[in-house]
């Protein structure tokens, strides 16, 4: 059954594939382009990780393989294998605080960009493992999970499943 929630998913990962395609090489800046398409997927990873499968975040790091020209299933073996993980261990956890959905997020973003540069070392990216990290991954990681964090209040006004009660601390007693 489709229901609100999984078409609004569906509209923001064609939203991403499209803002990636479009705009983020647009506004790179000293030659780190953003990848919208990690931040989207880790951010739907965080807000409804009940419903969180390993689908979206391949076909999604898939697009983004063809598109940016990198060794293509890098992207998409690094989105899912991470996001798949942040979504178990943030559901695991069961805690709605602000802190840990962005301490989920901010890790995913880190382990899928330290994955993909890995990669990309292995496939022949012209740089050390230390300039590797230093001037790819970590300028990455920093771009992204601020356009996480731009985008994870919206998605969790408009990804939260409608239907499931959440507990807040105020109610337990």
């Amino acid at each position: 059954m489709i229901t609100q929630e999984r078409i609004v998913t569906i509209v923001g990962a064609v939203l991403a594939v499209l803002l990636q395609i479009i705009l983020a090489p647009h506004i790179g800046l000293f030659g780190v382009v953003p990848n919208i398409i990690v931040a989207y997927t880790l951010v739907v990873a965080v807000t409804q990780p009940q419903s969180f499968g390993s689908v979206m975040p391949f076909v999604l790091g898939l697009f983004f393989d063809l598109f940016t020209g990198g060794p293509v299933g890098a992207m998409a073996f690094s989105l899912m294998v991470f996001s798949v993980v942040a979504a178990r261990v943030f559901d695991t956890m069961n805690n709605d605080t602000l802190f840990m959905p962005l301490l989920v997020l901010g890790v995913g973003v880190l382990l899928v960009e330290l994955s993909y540069g890995m990669f990309l070392l292995l496939f022949g990216y012209p740089a050390g493992l230390f300039e590797a990290i230093a001037y790819r991954v970590f300028p990455c990681f920093v771009y992204d999970l601020v356009i996480g964090l731009l985008l994870y209040p919206l998605a969790k006004r408009f990804l939260m499943p409608t239907g499931v009660p959440r507990t807040e601390l105020t109610q337990l007693r």
